[in-house]
């Protein structure tokens, strides 16, 4: 063998000591990686939980395959020691504080939680990516600053920018929480939201091993910040409750991912309904979202399945936001090859969401007919080679603040058919037909209604004149079509309580009332400035095959729009 040359063993004593540093670097954080259990200070007050699971309708359900709840008793009290009962019971949220117990007293307690599918993941698969992204928007950030925007948000902005100096955090600089929801960003977060505990329902959880934040902020989380936690009998780790800013955190550790919540029972109902993906997307972010947290005894029937995920993937670069994709599902062999076109001309423009299929829905279906379809789904008949097509529309104004829904059935065939489908409706009132009796429009509000009837005798504008007719061609080829409206929604969360009403304030009027007027009118000014930029997401497309499912091509549309004829 060839001696080493002074060079080569100097190469070789440094590459030693490098792979030295680093392996003693990755032992260093596995032995420091403690649980969040032993983190926790010894006087931390601890509260031992047994859960119960209820459906909507508040019926137990039995919790023998749950990793949360429990079928045992709840911890009875009695005299002296009251029994403490917590969570979704519809008189509290939280044990009550006033109830005086004995410091002896069993450290126990029932918490009923509301089980519900979630309703949407948003899955950051390449979180770096999407940082990278979310920094070089200079719009977003324009958005960020718009008065509206810091006042709807006030709380949840000014806990995120609250210092760790400000809170005692050693050895940490900067804005505590913002460093720690980024961090997670780029440590394959997945961001739930359970509609079933409403704004209090978001849930977020990252792989800590991924993280390069947790090491510091876990600590400081656990033994810090921390007032209270709870245990839960078959999680390995404690949950513990603490308070940044006006933001209240859930904080727990499982399976590998740190959570963090806004309640403790949406982080129950996510733990216990959601598994993390295997393996990131293609696309840096998707959203997914679960019908059956929705529309759950339609599923079975349409697609013959009891869960139903839509996915949104977000390619993050140029007009094109990406794909919404539709898995495989009965009813999809029942398109016809193109929708009829009055049925997107009867969706008025600018409403929050629509969705359309190039499904027909025949007049004369019997109770029969229903009973079948319920018990067998679509026919598996192919369809006919003429247009079809049921769109739904859902739009808010200052008349519906909750929303109202609007049906567009289309029968081009049968244009003397309204009357069979008026049928259904509990208030006939509530339904019209337009483009000769070719299509039946029908709406839970007469403003929608009115809405629906003028955008189909062209009287004002729909989806086919956005962009003055140029996504006119591509929604006419399509056999699914679906638009959400960002600003829409936004829009009437801002005019919400009261902003939207304008009421006159002459010059007699009291000077109080005058510059409360002004006042509204300049946020109008503002809101309608920060709506005007904000982009309509539309998807059309067709099914490639039965078993492939549908993939809709995305498509950001300018809030600008005008009649071709002008």
């Amino acid at each position: 063998m060839e001696p080493l040359t002074p060079a080569k063993r100097l190469t070789a004593i440094a590459a030693g000591i490098v792979l030295a540093a680093g392996a003693g670097v990755a032992i260093y954080r596995e032995v420091t990686r403690q649980p969040l259990a032993k983190l926790v200070r010894a006087d931390l007050p601890l509260l031992e939980l047994t859960v119960k699971l209820r459906d909507s309708a508040n019926q137990d359900l039995d919790a023998a395959n749950s990793l949360v709840g429990s079928n045992d008793e709840v911890p009875a009290g009695d005299e002296r020691c009251p029994a403490l009962v917590g969570g979704d019971t519809g008189s509290a949220s939280a044990v009550d504080v006033s109830v005086k117990r004995p410091a002896d007293c069993p450290k126990r307690a029932a918490w009923y939680v509301r089980k519900h599918p979630v309703a949407f993941t948003l899955y950051f698969n390449q979180g770096e990516a999407f940082l990278q992204w979310w920094d070089q928007q200079a719009e977003v950030q324009r958005l960020l600053d718009n008065r509206f925007v810091k006042g709807l948000f006030f709380g949840l902005l000014q806990s995120l920018h609250v210092k760790a100096e400000q809170l005692n955090l050693q050895g940490i600089q900067g804005d505590f929480l913002l460093q720690v929801l980024r961090d997670a960003v780029g440590a394959n977060a997945e961001l739930h939201y359970d509609m079933a505990h409403g704004s209090q329902g978001w849930v977020i959880g990252y792989s800590r091993s991924a993280s390069r934040f947790a090491d510091q902020a876990m600590p400081a989380l656990a033994g810090v910040l921390a007032s209270s936690g709870y245990r839960v009998g078959k999680l390995p780790e404690p949950i513990l409750e603490a308070r940044i800013g006006l933001q209240k955190l859930f904080v727990t550790e499982y399976d590998g991912r740190i959570y963090l919540a806004q309640s403790l029972e949406a982080l129950l109902n996510v733990l216990d309904s959601i598994a993390p993906e295997a393996g990131g997307g293609d696309a840096p972010l998707s959203l997914v979202l679960r019908s059956e947290a929705f529309v759950a005894h339609l599923l079975p029937v349409m697609a013959g399945a009891e869960s139903y995920p839509i996915r949104w993937d977000f390619a993050l670069t140029g007009a094109e936001p990406g794909w919404l994709s539709l898995p495989a599902a009965s009813w999809q062999r029942q398109l016809h090859p193109r929708l009829f076109d009055g049925v997107v001309a009867s969706m008025p423009h600018d409403a929050f969401a629509g969705f359309a299929a190039s499904l027909a829905l025949p007049p004369d279906l019997t109770g029969d007919d229903w009973r079948k379809l319920a018990a067998a789904g679509p026919s598996a008949n192919p369809p006919g080679p003429e247009p079809a097509g049921i769109g739904v529309v859902w739009d808010f104004s200052p008349d519906d603040p909750a929303g109202a829904v609007g049906v567009v059935v289309a029968n081009p065939g049968q244009p003397q058919a309204s009357p069979a489908y008026a049928q259904y409706l509990k208030n006939p009132d509530l339904g019209a037909e337009c483009a000769g009796g070719s299509l039946f429009l029908a709406a839970s509000s007469a403003n929608l209604l009115t809405r629906m009837k003028d955008a189909c005798n062209k009287q004002s504008l729909s989806p086919l004149d956005w962009q003055r007719g140029a996504e006119k061609q591509r929604l006419q080829d399509a056999q699914l079509l679906a638009f959400v409206n960002p600003a829409t929604a936004a829009r009437e969360l801002f005019l919400a309580g009261g902003a939207g009403a304008n009421q006159d304030a002459n010059e007699f009027a009291p000077r109080w009332q005058q510059d409360y007027e002004a006042a509204k009118a300049a946020m109008r000014r503002d809101g309608d400035k920060l709506f005007a930029n904000l982009p309509l997401l539309s998807y059309a497309g067709r099914v490639a095959d039965n078993a492939s499912g549908a993939r809709l091509q995305g498509k950001l549309v300018a809030q600008a729009v005008a009649a071709a004829a002008d």
